[in-house]
């Protein structure tokens, strides 16, 4: 028997016999979720570490024609904390006259107010208007016994747990679902901007997950997050639109330096960054001979839905050779 193997034969296994919904590590899109929630069912977040759901709330109100935003003042985001119950309580009693958005985050940090939580959000649901919402998140516990959160609040709510992605497939179509087509379209060099934009979604993929594989990965731990991908694809669309030619230098030394080197504490991390940013980011990936991995190379000008269906078509089954490592490399965490 080959420990080492049983994921990947379990995985197969489910496939064959449940189907391959079972095994995608696609995030079901929050939109929908929001559709089954009402005033008397808040949506309840399960908090898992490197996640923060609370910015899917964010993006929805904001594309809401109704506009819950906190500019706005039709979204009240309360941190819970010493002190901070009553700020929830009046921002819940003029949420649900006035028709507005509640975000109460870390409720297992206010233990002792639960129970007022609970008939508060049963008070307030009663006659209150249709657009009033109520979003909870909390950690979970790690044993029975510390269960603090009151039976009535969970049976009431639609509970959403987005744990982070594992795998190169999962990490890459986590990737491309913090931009939409809008974004892909708003480049006057559509091409360039696509293609380095689908380089970096692969890099950060890379470097994210690979710090499942421990020290052959990287030689410490570091952040990575949503946020130096965002903030990268927006420094590549000023620097596209200020110059004539790509800045390929440029973009290398901002992205390995200064966004995701600025995580990096380590020399022989650092080089593996820069080695990464010097694979997947050449001039002559525009002209589709570029591979990211073995037979996967950079598609050519796609529309966003386009890119997730190439990805799912064309991504080889994942090994650690998508990452730069040997293939033996992951025997030692799936042991």
């Amino acid at each position: 028997l080959r420990p080492d193997r049983m994921t990947y034969a379990m995985r197969s296994f489910v496939e064959e016999k449940l189907g391959t919904k079972y095994t995608e590590g696609r995030k079901i899109e929050f939109a929908k979720s929001f559709k089954e929630s009402g005033p008397a069912s808040p949506v309840f977040f399960i908090l898992s570490p490197g996640v923060d759901p609370l910015k899917d709330v964010e993006s929805l109100g904001k594309g809401n024609r109704l506009g819950f935003t906190i500019d706005s003042g039709k979204l009240h985001n309360v941190s819970l904390g010493q002190g901070q119950e009553a700020v929830a309580e009046v921002a819940m009693e003029k949420a649900s006259k006035e028709g507005h958005w509640v975000i109460l985050q870390n409720i297992h940090l206010v233990a002792k107010w639960l129970g007022a939580l609970e008939k508060l959000l049963e008070k307030n649901s009663e006659g209150s208007h249709s657009e009033y919402r109520v979003f909870i998140s909390a950690e979970p516990a790690l044993t029975p016994q510390e269960h603090i959160i009151p039976q009535g609040i969970l049976e009431d709510s639609i509970k959403i747990t987005n744990e982070p992605p594992t795998g190169m497939l999962a990490n890459l179509h986590a990737a491309l679902d913090n931009f939409d087509q809008n974004i892909l379209d708003q480049c006057s060099r559509e091409q360039e901007f696509k293609t380095i934009l689908f380089s970096l979604c692969y890099f950060h993929a890379c470097v994210a997950e690979r710090r499942k594989f421990g020290p052959q990965g990287w030689n410490q731990k570091y952040p990575f997050s949503n946020g130096d991908l965002t903030i990268s694809v927006n420094v590549l669309y000023n620097y596209l639109e200020a110059n004539a030619q790509v800045p390929w230098e440029d973009l290398r030394y901002l992205f390995g330096e200064i966004i995701y080197g600025g995580h990096i504490t380590d020399d022989w991390d650092r080089r593996l960054c820069h080695a990464y940013l010097e694979e997947y980011m050449q001039p002559n990936q525009f002209d589709r001979k570029l591979a990211l991995a073995p037979g996967f190379v950079i598609p050519s000008n796609l529309d966003y839905q386009g890119y997730h269906r190439y990805v799912d078509e064309m991504l080889p089954p994942e090994s650690p050779v998508h990452y730069g490592l040997h293939p033996n490399a992951e025997i030692e965490f799936l042991t």
